[in-house]
């Protein structure tokens, strides 16, 4: 049943996914052993230009200051290249506008020095929805929260799909809230309410992560976790909803004492027969249940007065003495 609720409320067709940039990684280049190779070059375009300085003379000084002038350039492209990508953290590369790709590789690093680099993070990440006011499926107010733990899993996705991945994931997933809370009641009514939000916790939940998932996939957020975490009645229908509940308490109270009193005075009935201790006849064994029940059943200490029985009920008591 839960699927084909499932089915039902997600009846819009999916985004087409060959349609929508997917991530591509590469990898980029340890800045030590870059930076080894670039002193090593630097060290050797010194000493050859110093050696034709001497040699050429005052045309060589204009030269080596060209080459100077390269040089310092070529530094700054260098360190414009390089940027640190911790644990669990990745880099998407721009390129004039364009998706250039995604460094997920750790440490100190260097990538082209003409794209743009902007840092996502790939861990786990806690969201603790708002609380808001939805009808339930019998139209009563209830009010309803919902805690997601989520991550990104496709980093491009996430940056070029959506224009934030945090204002995304709330909206939806208040949507989502809204949306199951209109699929179910908060209590059970009648024989047709099979789940309930507060009822079926584990169930509500299960729905939460699929719808989640559905509408999170296209912005490249994988829904790890969703749950419930507040749910109540609306502050309009709470009292008389308690009300409500108060009662089925109390009958159900009661009904479990009449059965334990009808089960107990069954019992004492059919022992004082087996056992042959007294004879009772119709009238005075219906009295006898009658003072009972008031006994058993009532809520204060009754003294009732069974006096006109009692004497019948030693008669057999002689053959045991």
């Amino acid at each position: 049943m839960t699927e084909n609720l499932i089915q039902e409320n997600n009846n819009n067709p999916d985004i087409n996914d060959e349609e929508m940039l997917s991530e591509k990684i590469i990898d980029a280049s340890g800045c030590c052993k870059l930076f080894g190779y670039f002193v090593i070059f630097t060290i050797l375009s010194v000493i050859a230009m110093t050696c034709f300085i001497l040699y050429v003379g005052i045309i060589g000084i204009i030269l080596a200051s060209l080459l100077g002038l390269a040089f310092f350039i070529l530094l700054i492209l260098l360190c414009k290249g390089m940027f640190t990508n911790g644990v669990n953290e990745a880099h998407v590369l721009n390129f004039f506008g364009k998706y250039y790709g995604t460094v997920k590789k750790n440490g100190f690093l260097w990538a082209n020095p003409l794209t743009s680099k902007t840092m996502l993070s790939l861990k786990a990440q806690n969201l603790n929805g708002n609380v808001i006011k939805v009808n339930d499926k019998h139209g009563n107010p209830v009010m309803m929260g919902c805690t997601v733990v989520w991550r990104i899993f496709d980093t491009a996705k996430a940056i070029y799909e959506v224009d934030s991945c945090v204002n995304y994931i709330t909206i939806q997933s208040e949507g989502v809230v809204r949306e199951v809370g209109t699929m179910f009641p908060y209590d059970k009514l009648s024989e047709e309410d099979t789940i309930t939000l507060k009822g079926d916790q584990k169930e509500i939940n299960k729905i939460l992560v699929d719808l989640m998932t559905k509408r999170c996939k296209p912005a490249g957020i994988e829904i790890i976790e969703a749950k419930i975490t507040e749910l109540s009645y609306a502050n309009e229908i709470a009292e008389v909803m308690l009300k409500t509940q108060a009662a089925d308490a109390v009958i159900a109270a009661r009904d479990k004492i009449v059965n334990g009193a009808v089960s107990m005075i069954g019992h004492a009935l059919s022992s004082l027969d087996s056992n042959e201790i007294c004879k009772m006849s119709r009238e005075k064994k219906a009295k006898l249940v009658c003072n009972m029940l008031v006994i058993l059943c009532g809520e204060s200490q009754t003294n009732n007065n069974v006096s006109s029985s009692a004497p019948r009920l030693y008669e057999g008591f002689g053959k045991y003495s």
